[in-house]
């Protein structure tokens, strides 16, 4: 086994939670939780606790309030019901010595009147359309421009978040991330394009990060902050309203640097895969991303995407992170900790079983033998 290889399975201390190793499984959108009240379901509970061996599991995006819809058949974390599915799941996950934290999403503007029973419109922090295609029944539709926030429904929104902080720690979750990153609600208050409030919520970069450090504040009410992680980075979608601006490095920046005083769980950085050669960031391309942001950050830094345990093991060892996130490598191996202990080939992932909604592509996927 290469050096490199050998620095993922390293056992852990993430901020006095202790992990067998440095190999994380990314959050990733199965949609399969297609169920009136949006419940996790028997299905995955058996599909997280095959990847029960990942020092720690980040559970796919959960939503927060019937407002935070956006993509079908994904979970909520907001009811009893839900938080009932929650506990069975991370029973099975503790059972088998492993940890799963809870990711907390709102999708905010990237969602669709269809999501809901009278045909609303989503919420936003200004009334532009992202101009994304959202996962929805029947196939995929174009986003509509949302209904601008008042300061009640940014209220609202934050208390949504607090109340499925709590339900996560009544579901036995170890501990939970802010999706704070990619298109969604917070990065929509983060990001200049998104954002063109007059209030308090906008304008300059401490306005336009107000939400996600009130929202932050919210969940450490319930949680303590070392069981507290944050998903966040610079923008890496170039699609619609979410193209890298001159602000993007320097709001980032921001948000890290200010991140240190709270002393979290992880912030979880994405690298940047998107062309970025003609945008402000373009530095930012690869590995960029991340000499970058570990130079500003200090705290446990969890990397992701693009990644293999090779080049992955490489950036620990150079210290450029702490921990790995793995994502369509785990949606196929579910024993991928083993695979990378023995350098046993993985399996491919079939794509078009992403969003299937049933076991295919799911939980069928073998385990190595050798």
């Amino acid at each position: 086994m290469s050096q490199f290889r050998q620095s993922l399975l390293e056992p852990f201390d993430l901020n006095g939670l202790p992990l067998w190793n440095r190999v994380v499984m990314a959050p990733l959108t199965r949609a399969r939780a297609e169920n009136p009240g949006h419940a996790p379901t028997p299905l995955m509970k058996e599909y997280y606790a095959q990847r029960a061996s990942a020092g720690l599991i980040i559970s796919e995006g959960t939503w927060v309030s019937e407002n935070a819809q956006g993509w079908q058949g994904a979970p909520g974390i907001y009811t009893e019901e839900q938080g009932a599915g929650w506990k069975q799941i991370t029973d099975a996950v503790h059972a088998a010595s492993g940890r799963i934290f809870a990711q907390l999403w709102h999708q905010g503007s990237v969602s669709h009147p269809r999501f809901f029973s009278d045909g609303r419109i989503p919420l936003a922090p200004s009334a532009i359309n992202p101009e994304q295609l959202v996962h929805i029944d029947g196939g995929m539709e174009p986003t509509v421009t949302p209904r601008e926030m008042s300061k009640a429904d940014i209220r609202q929104a934050v208390a949504d978040y607090q109340n499925a902080a709590r339900v996560a720690k009544t579901s036995g979750f170890d501990g939970v991330q802010l999706q704070a990153g990619f298109v969604y609600l917070i990065q929509q208050f983060l990001h200049e394009t998104t954002n063109r409030r007059s209030d308090e919520y906008g304008g300059n970069i401490g306005n336009r990060a107000r939400f996600l450090f009130e929202v932050l504040d919210a969940v450490l009410d319930v949680w303590p902050a070392q069981r507290v992680g944050v998903k966040t980075g610079p923008m890496m979608n170039e699609k619609g309203a979410f193209q890298a601006t001159e602000a993007t490095l320097a709001t980032s920046e921001y948000v890290y640097e200010r991140l240190n005083a709270y002393h979290l769980s992880h912030v979880f950085l994405m690298r940047q895969m998107a062309d970025l050669a003609r945008t402000p960031i373009a530095a930012l391309a690869g590995d960029g991303v991340v000499h970058h942001f570990r130079k500003i950050y200090t705290g446990p830094l969890i990397l992701n995407v693009g990644l293999d345990a090779e080049n992955g093991g490489r950036l620990l060892a150079e210290g450029a992170g702490d921990m790995v996130a793995f994502g369509r490598d785990y949606i196929s191996n579910p024993d991928l900790v083993e695979r990378i202990r023995t350098g046993a080939a993985l399996n491919p992932y079939d794509a078009e079983t992403f969003y299937l909604g049933d076991y295919r592509g799911y939980t069928d996927y073998p385990f190595h033998t050798g």
